[in-house]
């Protein structure tokens, strides 16, 4: 027999029988569809935790006070210039917070207000819709200038341009110098409607000469583990131990990432089931198609047909049940795919790899619990099969 054969004769058993084939093939479905909603969904979740700290950059480290001892304990500007001479280490930017009112034309808003330095604006990368960022003169001088969010530069100046006027922090008065580009990432609802002015000028300004945190990036991300060991062990030697909490966002990533590999393996793990669910009920319509058809293979055997055909014929049938269920499967799985990206926000896509993995997955189900029925068929007595009713 011809391959083409073997693809005519399970097509056309699968078409004789509609809601038998729609029953058997509903068990892969879900699983090559449940499957593929997990690889695609988790893959765009995955790409879209690491773009978004990759903003923050994963050669960064935090440095905070130990919530038990409080900011006013330790981190001052001189920490700073300690952290600036560990070798590995590109920059360091301190930032102290409070909360203030900030007003223009007649507007009056809540800001939290960040004292830090150049250094800031260069690790995070900020781009500008009006104007700069702050300067090491604008350091040095303690100048009264300030930077403003989008947020609050939209609340105080509305559509009108923010740069070179004036807002009052506390009554008193400073320059917009620019107003930061803020993008639409999931921590831009965290840190919205601040402004950034010199680290000099807040520490005057609020009698405050203690820092909230400290920030270094590292040159290479190779020497990342032993500069953090550098940097902590001379801030712990200067203020004790447990003393300074640590962050670090290459950690941060990879435990977002075990998180989802978790996920990814409960969840695929239960698709699995499914398939192997949809195996059986393959495997057992095919012992029902073989009780019913033992009279056809009697025939076919009385006819000349060998073994071999036999096996082919009831495989090919298995696999064409797998098959077609891997294909709706795969439909399903890029629906589904859409739909949960649309509702959570996040890029994802059904990859190449992923549907032909689905596939080959499903051929394999279909080929593994058919080849025992298929073999059973092949080894029918044609005497006895004849004599069937």
């Amino acid at each position: 027999m011809k391959i083409t054969d073997y693809v005519g004769i399970a097509a056309h058993q699968i078409k004789k029988n509609k809601l038998r084939t729609a029953l058997t093939v509903l068990g892969i479905m879900i699983g090559i569809a449940s499957m593929i909603t997990v690889i695609s969904v988790g893959n765009g979740g995955q790409a879209m935790i690491n773009a978004e700290l990759q903003k923050f950059g994963i050669n960064r480290v935090w440095f905070f006070p130990n919530d038990l001892r409080g900011a006013e304990d330790l981190l001052t500007m001189a920490d700073v210039t300690m952290l600036e001479n560990v070798i590995g280490v590109s920059e360091v930017a301190p930032s102290a917070y409070e909360k203030s009112y900030m007003s223009a034309d007649g507007r009056n808003i809540a800001s939290d207000v960040v004292g830090t330095t150049a250094s800031l604006f260069t690790m995070e990368q900020m781009s500008f819709l009006e104007g700069r960022g702050l300067t090491q003169k604008d350091i040095d001088y303690a100048r009264r200038v300030v930077v403003l969010s989008q947020e609050a530069k939209e609340k105080l100046f509305g559509d009108k341009t923010a740069e070179n006027k004036k807002v009052s922090i506390n009554g008193q008065k400073f320059t917009v110098v620019g107003v930061e580009r803020e993008d639409q990432s999931i921590y831009s609802s965290f840190f919205s409607g601040k402004c950034y002015m010199p680290v000099t000028t807040f520490n005057t300004m609020f009698s405050n000469s203690y820092l909230d945190e400290i920030s270094i990036s590292v040159q290479n991300t190779d020497i990342l583990d032993s500069v953090i060991d550098n940097c902590t062990s001379r801030l712990l030697n200067k203020y004790g131990d447990a003393s300074v909490k640590i962050i670090n966002l290459t950690q941060e990533l990879q435990n977002a990432q075990n998180i989802l590999d978790i996920f990814k393996t409960v969840v695929g793990a239960v698709a699995a089931i499914a398939l192997v669910v949809g195996g059986i009920g393959i495997m057992n319509i095919m012992l029902v198609t073989i009780k019913e058809r033992t009279r056809e293979i009697g025939i076919r055997k009385a006819l000349g047909a060998g073994e071999h055909h036999i096996l082919g014929q009831f495989l090919a049938e298995a696999l064409f049940y797998a098959l077609l269920g891997g294909l709706l499967g795969l439909a399903a799985g890029i629906g589904l795919t859409l739909a949960a990206g649309g509702i959570l926000g996040i890029r994802a896509s059904v990859s190449a790899s992923a549907a032909t993995l689905s596939i080959l997955f499903s051929a394999t189900v279909g080929i593994v619990f058919g080849l025992m029925p298929a073999y059973k068929a092949s080894k029918l007595d044609p005497v006895e099969a004849l004599r069937h009713e």
